[in-house]
């Protein structure tokens, strides 16, 4: 018989929920390590260029959705992301729309003093020094 107040009930397989999270959270772990050691491997093979760049690049994309997808309960909680990303998504459209006209409007109004003298610290560039030929 079950403790029906256990805070983390068996799964029906017997094992608990916690220790399918820990295999998840080990298995990244050692992906995570074998990972480093590719990128170790081929910049010491390949030496610094692109084609090792690209390489590392694609591992260090792989090692990120790993840990997304298993750290940050991406894997398990897709659904709730929308709730998050929507809303942030709208706010930051309205922000560049709402400050756009400061943004735009700013830097075109300069006080005719700073305009003088910003013209005054002016140097052509086609002027010689005196003593040239």
């Amino acid at each position: 018989m079950t403790d029906t107040l256990s805070p983390h009930p068996a799964t029906p397989s017997g094992h608990n929920e916690d220790s399918a999270h820990f295999k998840a959270y080990m298995v990244v772990f050692a992906l995570l390590c074998v990972f480093t050691a590719v990128s170790f491997v081929v910049n010491h093979i390949l030496g610094q260029n692109h084609t090792s760049m690209l390489i590392i690049l694609g591992v260090a994309v792989v090692k990120a959705l790993c840990v997304a997808m298993i750290f940050m309960h991406l894997k398990t909680d897709w659904g709730k992301v929308f709730f998050i990303v929507i809303p942030v998504s709208v706010m930051s459209v309205m922000m560049i729309i709402v400050l756009l006209p400061d943004i735009v409007l700013t830097w075109h109004h300069q006080p005719i003093e700073a305009q003088a003298a910003l013209d005054s610290q002016v140097i052509p560039l086609n002027v010689q020094p005196k003593g040239t030929p």
